[in-house]
């Protein structure tokens, strides 16, 4: 396998110096066109969390009795100290 060697340290596809993509576009003038910023990847996957979440958006239940009973435990256990 070709190894080519990379500057570009802020690409998805670099590790130490090496180029990791299974295939590369080249421009002599334009330079690598395989070439992807760590910060759009970050910001595609930000996007997709945030469709994932209204997606899944449900009302919580909140069980008022349940909550008294841990407070009621947590007064049990001043008791023993």
């Amino acid at each position: 396998m070709t190894k080519i060697i990379c500057r570009v340290s802020d690409c998805v596809h670099w590790e130490d110096g090496v180029c990791t993509s299974d295939q590369i576009t080249y421009d002599p003038e334009n330079g690598c066109l395989t070439y992807e910023g760590m910060d759009d990847v970050i910001l595609e996957d930000d996007e997709e969390w945030d469709e994932e979440d209204m997606l899944d958006e449900e009302p919580l239940e909140w069980d008022e009795d349940e909550e008294e009973e841990d407070l009621l435990d947590e007064d049990e256990d001043d008791d023993w100290t």
